[in-house]
């Protein structure tokens, strides 16, 4: 029974069903989207592989884990289970927050599947000698195939490839070094490398969470200080936001916060900080879409490009 596996099987298993059981509150708490990790959330990076957006995704991942983890840990031990899957759920959600549209909400453990797989066929690479010698061993032919069917997969809309490349080859290079490890092989460069290895992914973790000169960071940025009452920081940010040029989930948000900051001005009450930050707070995946990026540009709300002003006292 390989323990480290089951555990990590069991836990996914049990986070879904939890999640079930409260209308995905959990998987809208710990979705990595650009726009939340930059506004300040960035424990999102790790949470959000360890939820999934069904059932259906998470029993795919619970069974390539289950799969591929029992036979690496029967390989190597459950260290190099959850090592491996550490850093290539790290390094998926990484790849894929950084380089994704900043709207695009990335969930699943995918990223740690696919480190497995990387890991189990760098095994049989070291054992092998080479690339081809991979293809005259029948188990680790099938996982090759099992691999170049994944890639199709990954290229099928709402999957995200670079999620699956960012775990895949530290899972790679992780297998060719554990087992030269394994075997008393391991030399100062394979150390070396290994070491690289895992400085990158933690490179592409914080590139994630702060990737300077970045219109979205400015952007989120910006919704953070209108929230806290800066205006003048605010608008500041907008503009650098805009100099960097927008497009997609960015150019949405600064939309966003431009109307938001023209009808406060007349209408606090109605245009006021929930309303501000509905892009952070959407109830689900399918909020997002529709006739405008985020529920604030619908037309039910600004009715004729006019607000009454809001004349109310305030204390």
């Amino acid at each position: 029974m390989p323990p480290a596996t089951i555990a990590l099987v069991v836990m996914n298993l049990a986070i879904a069903l939890i999640d079930s059981m409260n209308d995905a509150a959990l998987e809208r708490l710990l979705w990595a989207r650009g726009i939340d990790i930059h506004y300040g959330q960035w424990w999102r990076l790790a949470g959000c592989t360890v939820v999934h957006a069904s059932w259906m995704h998470v029993a795919f991942n619970c069974y390539g884990i289950y799969v591929l983890g029992r036979l690496l840990e029967g390989l190597q031990g459950w260290r190099a289970v959850v090592g491996v899957y550490v850093i290539s759920a790290l390094g998926g959600a990484a790849l894929g927050v950084a380089f994704n549209d900043p709207q695009t909400p990335m969930v699943g453990a995918s990223g740690a599947a696919y480190g497995l797989m990387g890991a189990v066929l760098g095994f049989f690479y070291v054992k092998t000698g080479s690339v081809a010698g991979i293809w005259q061993v029948p188990a680790s032919r099938q996982l090759a195939i099992w691999f170049l069917v994944g890639v199709g997969v990954s290229l099928a809309p709402g999957i995200s490839l670079l999620g699956h490349v960012g775990g895949f080859v530290p899972g790679v290079l992780l297998g060719v070094y554990l087992e030269l490890r394994y075997t008393r092989r391991a030399d100062l460069y394979h150390h070396l490398s290994a070491g690289v290895m895992c400085l990158l992914v933690v490179g592409f973790c914080a590139y994630a969470v702060y990737p300077f000169r970045s219109g979205n960071l400015y952007a989120a940025r910006a919704l953070a200080a209108y929230e806290r009452g800066d205006l003048q920081a605010g608008d500041d940010l907008v503009k650098r936001a805009k100099a960097q040029g927008t497009s997609g989930g960015v150019d949405s948000l600064v939309t966003h916060l431009e109307l938001w900051r023209k009808y406060s001005a007349l209408n606090p009450r109605e245009f006021n900080d929930s309303v501000l930050r509905w892009p952070l707070t959407a109830v689900r995946r399918q909020d997002m879409a529709g006739s405008g990026p985020w529920r604030f540009l619908r037309q039910d709300m600004i009715r004729d490009d006019h607000v009454e002003p809001d004349d109310t006292p305030r204390e």
